[in-house]
């Protein structure tokens, strides 16, 4: 949590300074200054950190925020669940499966992992996006059908570009084992991709741009050695009970248990096997099961079991592979797919146990399995309540920690103890600044000339200067190339909304004329 208080303070440090978009965190690790705004979507952190401008205490701020993912995740998640699954029922089973699933609710009360939560209320959008290209009537033009997954990659990569990548990727999987449906939909696709790809130029330029010209943490260090011992077990896998304590400890299931699944989603696999069976005859079998097997395979890469050793050096595949730093993230991927193939597997079953009865039965049946699912979520939930408050600090942060940032975006070796010493060091005419050399911080002398500089002991600017070393002011200074990405996103959002309006006036107007 301390970690996401910085950035809320950062952003609003920086907002308040002039800097729009943020890029730049100047006061993180002790005044050396960080890029974490540069390689993490952050936009959805600019209303708490518009509410810390205002004068609300941080942590105030972050428990509004957290009230509005989850409202939107309800929301967002209620409205594509009943699309996909064609019933307001059944996508209300969905949202509460996977609401109150174990791995989001340790994402949001136990983690606090910000990017990852709020992924979540995008990930829904995306899949119905998906299944409205590939299972809908084509009426709407061409951006107003792709809308949804529009918004919902959008979404994603806004909130937490490891989920963003994991999702691309199986998207990408599906488009291939699909390919029959996928050709018909080519033009879709590009025109989704551009759009996504367009809007969130601002964030994917600089993101690409930094991750590729410099040597950092995530994409040096991060992969020299095997992320296997932070896998889960098979007893963690199919654990019943998600607590709200623990940490995150290698080769160990000990003090683990809000890595583990939790009871609702464990029946959702078993529901999910009974909903192959059951619709093994039925034109969604093949869909469901893709979506078991991807879920199945989900399970596998969040374990120890999975080769992990083979992902180790400075291939691409490796730096690919490791980025995701736990494997245990891709249970979200896991709660995700099982809670699609648990619904249909339920659907199945009332579907046969309803068959030729009355509709007055068929609300007592559907009430009644809603009432089972609800309850037992409620009391895994209430488990979880229970351990997060007894165990767990309750933080009220005014203000954020000074050393609040992580090491992931830090230069390649750089000592985060040596950070600590914030003095200049002059040896003859060369000074050595208590500032990290990142691409585009600019040195300026008392004059506003800007000098060149290089990196020293600990990733620190070193320039040649013989005046007084508290005239030198240091800023970051944006390329060219991501202001032009930025004007790039702005068009592309205005060339989206435009299109949307069209589409709705052609709409009443084709209605108007019938």
């Amino acid at each position: 949590m301390p970690f996401h208080f910085g950035r809320i303070q950062a952003i609003a440090e920086m907002l308040k300074s002039g800097q729009f978009p943020v890029r730049y965190e100047a006061n993180a690790w002790y005044g050396y200054g960080y890029i974490c705004t540069t390689m993490y979507g952050n936009i959805f952190l600019y209303i708490p950190a518009a509410l810390f401008i205002a004068g609300l205490p941080l942590w105030r701020v972050y428990n509004i925020f957290v009230i509005l993912v989850n409202v939107a995740t309800v929301l967002v998640g209620f409205t594509c669940f009943s699309k996909i699954f064609k019933s307001s029922r059944y996508g209300l089973l969905a949202i509460y499966i996977y609401t109150l699933a174990g791995y989001r609710l340790s994402n949001v009360y136990m983690r606090t992992a910000v990017g990852e939560f709020t992924a979540m209320i995008f990930i829904p959008l995306v899949l119905y996006g998906v299944y409205k290209l590939y299972f809908e009537d084509k009426k709407q033009n061409i951006v107003a059908r792709n809308m949804p997954l529009i918004i919902g990659m959008t979404g994603l990569v806004q909130s937490h570009i490891l989920t963003t990548e994991i999702i691309s990727v199986l998207l990408i999987l599906f488009a291939v084992i699909n390919i029959k449906e996928t050709i018909p939909n080519i033009k879709d696709i590009l025109v989704s991709v551009v759009l996504t790809a367009g809007i969130n130029a601002f964030f994917l330029v600089p993101f690409i741009d930094s991750y590729s010209s410099m040597d950092l943490y995530i994409n040096t260090d991060l992969t020299a050695t095997s992320i296997r011992a932070d896998g889960l077990y098979l007893s963690q896998v199919f654990g019943l009970i998600t607590k709200g304590s623990g940490g995150s400890y290698p080769w160990t299931t000990n003090d683990e248990g809000y890595l583990n699944t939790g009871i609702v989603i464990v029946l959702c696999m078993i529901l999910s096997v009974v909903g192959l069976v059951l619709n093994r005859k039925k034109k969604s079998f093949k869909y469901i099961l893709e979506i078991t097997v991807v879920g199945v395979l989900a399970i596998w890469l969040s374990t120890v079991y999975f080769p992990w050793d083979s992902f180790v050096g400075d291939s691409a595949v490796a730096k690919l592979m490791s980025s995701v730093q736990y494997p245990w993230r891709y249970s979200l991927i896991q709660t995700v797919c099982f809670t699609i193939a648990g619904v249909y597997g339920l659907k199945a079953i009332l579907d046969i146990i309803n068959t030729d009865r009355a509709a007055k039965i068929i609300n007592i049946n559907y009430t009644l399995l809603f009432v089972f699912f609800a309850g037992l979520s409620v009391f895994a939930t209430a488990i979880f309540d229970y351990t997060l408050s007894c165990v767990n600090e309750t933080l009220y942060n005014e203000v954020a920690a000074v050393d609040w940032a992580d090491k992931l975006y830090l230069p390649s070796g750089t000592d985060r103890e040596l950070l600590k010493n914030v003095e200049y060091i002059v040896d003859g005419d060369e000074v050595t600044l208590p500032v990290l050399g990142y691409d585009h911080v600019v040195v300026e002398d008392k004059n506003g000339n800007a000098l060149d500089w290089n990196t020293g002991e600990n990733n620190r600017i070193v320039v040649k200067y013989e005046g007084n070393p508290d005239d030198l002011t240091t800023h970051f200074r944006a390329p060219v190339i991501w202001h032009i990405a930025e004007v790039v996103s702005v068009i592309c959002l205005i060339l989206l909304v435009v299109f949307q309006i069209y589409g709705k006036k052609r709409k009443i107007g084709e209605i108007s004329n019938s």
